[in-house]
């Protein structure tokens, strides 16, 4: 059984839009992923641009770059599963938090790398999360379009589904959950 959805963020619920950054921006952007600590991340950024306010431009490149991908999906999940609890866990820097507040009212947790000092597809990664929330590996559902971090969850049991550019994430969930529902029988 089913009890715990997390999601990758960008490329899973937030697309990039088609738009120019400036050279500064896409240096810092290109460090966004796998950071273990805001402090690295602030390090290596300014290895970059200098002595600029990095955290001014990340904010700036987040609000300006990501998009909600399918508007209300995580409604439509509680909606037909009220019990299954909603994560998002990323590999980001903590400034994205904000913004996941702001577009993602529903859910239950957010787990950041730059937080928890763990990225994916390492293991720990995803032990955290399932310590954190008290469930075993076969009780998770995790989605990510990086085969890598597919691969990770996988080693340790987790169940997954890679997420393709135009998939229909609200149906390919509703279909995942209804099979295992079916072999539980």
């Amino acid at each position: 059984m089913i009890k715990v959805i997390a999601f990758d963020l960008v490329g899973v619920l937030v697309s990039e839009k088609m738009i120019k950054l400036t050279s500064d921006e896409e240096k810092i952007e290109r460090l966004f992923g796998p950071n273990k600590s805001d402090n690295e991340f602030i390090l290596l950024s300014k290895e970059k641009i200098g002595n600029k306010p990095v955290l001014d431009i990340a904010t700036n490149i987040i609000y300006k770059l990501y998009k909600v991908r399918q508007e209300n999906i995580i409604e439509q999940i509680k909606e037909k599963y009220p019990n299954i609890k909603i994560v998002i866990a990323t590999n980001h820097i903590s400034l994205i938090k904000k913004y996941i507040e702001n577009n993602f009212k529903l859910i239950d947790d957010i787990i950041i790398s730059a937080d928890i000092g763990m990225i994916k597809p390492n293991s720990d990664f995803y032990k955290y999360i399932l310590n954190k929330l008290n469930i075993e590996s076969s009780e998770l559902l995790f989605l990510d379009d990086n085969q890598n971090n597919i691969n990770g969850a996988n080693n340790i049991g987790i169940n997954t589904i890679k997420v393709e550019k135009n998939m229909d994430l609200f149906c390919e969930i509703d279909k995942f959950i209804k099979n295992i529902e079916t072999r539980e029988i």
